[in-house]
Protein backbone atom coordinates (compact mmCIF):
# COMPACT_ATOMS: atom_id res chain seq x y z
CA UNK A 1 0.00 0.00 0.00
CA UNK A 2 1.46 3.39 -0.87
CA UNK A 3 1.66 6.62 1.56
CA UNK A 4 -1.58 8.22 -0.25
CA UNK A 5 -3.99 4.76 0.08
CA UNK A 6 -5.05 5.46 3.95
CA UNK A 7 -7.54 2.86 5.11
CA UNK A 8 -10.97 3.90 7.35
CA UNK A 9 -12.58 2.01 9.94
CA UNK A 10 -16.28 1.95 9.01
CA UNK A 11 -19.18 -0.56 10.44
CA UNK A 12 -20.71 -3.48 7.97
CA UNK A 13 -23.82 -4.24 8.08
CA UNK A 14 -23.49 -6.84 10.67
CA UNK A 15 -22.18 -5.05 13.51
CA UNK A 16 -18.76 -5.23 12.77
CA UNK A 17 -15.79 -2.86 12.84
CA UNK A 18 -13.86 -3.39 9.18
CA UNK A 19 -11.32 -1.17 7.68
CA UNK A 20 -11.45 -0.07 3.77
CA UNK A 21 -9.81 2.54 1.83
CA UNK A 22 -10.04 6.22 1.90
CA UNK A 23 -10.39 8.53 -1.04
CA UNK A 24 -8.19 7.17 -4.04
CA UNK A 25 -8.55 9.87 -6.36
CA UNK A 26 -6.29 12.91 -7.58
CA UNK A 27 -6.89 16.23 -6.63
CA UNK A 28 -7.59 18.90 -8.63
CA UNK A 29 -9.22 19.27 -12.24
CA UNK A 30 -8.20 16.99 -15.48
CA UNK A 31 -6.81 19.72 -17.80
CA UNK A 32 -8.42 18.24 -21.18
CA UNK A 33 -11.42 15.50 -21.35
CA UNK A 34 -11.28 12.29 -21.88
CA UNK A 35 -12.47 10.34 -24.93
CA UNK A 36 -13.46 7.43 -23.31
CA UNK A 37 -14.21 5.66 -26.84
CA UNK A 38 -10.57 5.81 -27.94
CA UNK A 39 -9.30 3.51 -24.98
CA UNK A 40 -11.76 1.00 -25.58
CA UNK A 41 -11.53 -1.56 -28.71
CA UNK A 42 -14.74 -3.30 -29.63
CA UNK A 43 -18.45 -2.76 -28.99
CA UNK A 44 -18.82 -5.22 -26.08
CA UNK A 45 -16.03 -3.20 -24.51
CA UNK A 46 -17.93 -0.38 -24.71
CA UNK A 47 -21.40 -1.70 -23.69
CA UNK A 48 -19.28 -3.77 -20.62
CA UNK A 49 -17.86 0.07 -20.07
CA UNK A 50 -21.34 1.76 -20.20
CA UNK A 51 -23.25 -0.69 -18.22
CA UNK A 52 -20.95 -0.33 -15.61
CA UNK A 53 -21.50 3.29 -15.18
CA UNK A 54 -24.87 3.77 -15.47
CA UNK A 55 -25.16 1.36 -12.21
Amino acid sequence: MTEQQQLEEKTSFDGSKVKVLGETYEQGKPEKPENWREKLKNREDMIAYLKAGVR
